[in-house]
């Protein structure tokens, strides 16, 4: 099999519901690799959107390999264009990858390297529980110092099909939590989630943690 030694990033985009096509045509001019959009929902703390009863908002998530050496290009393009740079106008944050598999067998390897991220290093953190236990895990990790999440529908395209998130395959009736967090507090939220969930138990739900090299578009309260 062959292999072609690049240095491998997994860029992540989270943009209101409607936007993924044109950042997956403009991902697609700045050279990455395919493309995929998940739909999904974020939490929100505005007041006034509450008191609305507007407790969620659309969400599209968008993923896509890209060269590390394109990293920068793709954070500038993405944030001009959709003004990932003012408050609540979408999240982008990229990953280490170790490799990739081409469908005609070539395989990608990269040679994965962590670097800070504007003197804050972020990790994300992967729940996977049952439909219905999204409220548990927003809450526990609310009162471990988390600011929020996008919850990513899991879903098979027929009754045998399952939806797939990293080799991981999801039943239809489950849901994926995204929570990004700042390093010092993952094991808090972490821990608050798997003691929430009974995590020691058979069956309770996944968690996953991965580095984050880059993120733009967070902001603290």
């Amino acid at each position: 099999m062959n292999s072609l030694n690049k240095r491998l990033i997994l860029f992540w985009c989270i943009l209101d519901f409607g936007k993924g096509s044109k950042l997956l045509k403009l991902s697609s001019e700045l050279g990455s690799v395919g493309g995929t959009i998940f739909l999904g929902k974020g939490t929100i703390k505005d007041q006034m959107l509450n008191i609305l009863g507007i407790l969620e908002a659309r969400k599209e998530i968008f993923v896509t390999i890209i060269n590390e050496d394109s990293e920068g290009v793709f954070y500038d393009k993405i944030t001009k264009n959709f003004s990932l740079n003012r408050p609540h106008h979408g999240i982008a944050f990229s990953m280490p990858l170790k490799y990739y598999l081409k469908a005609n067998g070539l395989k990608n390897v990269s040679n994965p390297k962590k670097k800070g991220v504007n003197n804050l290093d972020y990790e994300a953190i992967f729940v996977i529980v049952d439909k219905g236990s999204v409220d548990d895990v927003l809450e526990s990790a609310e009162s471990a110092g988390s600011k929020g999440g996008t919850i990513i529908h899991g879903r098979g395209a027929g009754t045998q099909e399952k939806e797939t998130l990293f080799n991981i395959k999801i039943e239809p009736e489950k849901e994926i939590i995204l929570i990004l967090s700042e390093v010092e507090k993952t094991d808090s939220i972490v821990n608050a989630i798997k003691e929430r969930l009974n995590a020691d138990e058979p069956n309770s739900g996944i968690i996953f943690v991965m580095d984050v090299n880059r993120a733009v578009g967070l902001y603290q309260e």
